[in-house]
């Protein structure tokens, strides 16, 4: 079955039936093309979007520094 990437409209709050009706987040959620979807698409209550782009540095720690040799000076 084919998925989309969806976001509710601006201030608007989604449930998800295939995920225990939790709020869909506002940053969207890829969802299955059900006619659930469907007809909230139609209605605008969601919109398709492109999915947000992972950001892999900002959530890397960050390195520490080394520690001076023994008996440097």
């Amino acid at each position: 079955m084919q998925t989309v990437y969806v976001k509710p409209r601006a201030g608007g709050r989604v449930r998800m039936p295939d995920r225990n009706f939790m709020p869909m987040p506002q940053t969207g959620a890829w969802v299955r093309r059900i006619d659930y979807y469907e007809r909230l698409l139609i209605c605008g209550d969601i919109v398709i979007s492109d999915p947000p782009a992972e950001t892999p540095a900002a959530d890397a720690p960050p390195a520490a520094e080394a520690a001076p040799a023994a008996g440097a000076s």
